[in-house]
């Protein structure tokens, strides 16, 4: 189990990726001095940079959960509606059997709102070192 830190979310091991796990840690970061400032800019931009790939293969796990709990549902709800079934009592029994494709799709989608945060912020933190080296620079007289 993976927990976010800031939200206190649960994840599974293997929902975390690295680059999720990687950019958590990356947002606990608080550089003191111009070089590791530089070393979280360059760490947090190569990240960055896997971060699309990484959003683009949980959403199509996403998807594929999504279709599969579909399926599961009508699936069930066919074949209680052929077993002559009441139409109220087919679909609560149907829901019931696809719970685990339900779950199954829901916690891919947090998965999926987790790594957007974590790109959203690790934006944010990024643009906002970059700043602050900005100003640092200014100090010293190192603008052009």
């Amino acid at each position: 189990m993976f927990t976010n830190p800031n939200t206190g979310e649960v994840m599974t091991a293997e929902g975390a990726t690295f680059a999720i796990k990687a950019g958590a840690q990356l947002l606990d970061y608080h550089p003191t001095n111009p070089t590791e400032m530089e070393y979280f800019i360059r760490e947090t931009v190569g990240l960055m940079e896997k971060l699309p790939d990484v959003l683009l293969e949980i959403n199509s796990r996403r998807y594929d959960a999504e279709r599969a709990y579909i399926a599961k549902k009508q699936t069930q709800l066919a074949h209680y509606g052929r077993n002559n079934v009441p139409a109220t009592f087919a679909r609560a029994m149907a829901d019931v059997d696809a719970q685990p494709e339900l779950e199954a799709w829901h916690n891919v989608k947090a998965e999926y709102h987790y790594a957007e945060g974590t790109e959203r912020a690790l934006r944010t933190k990024v643009n906002s070192m970059l700043n602050i080296n900005r100003a640092i620079a200014a100090q010293f007289g190192a603008h052009r």
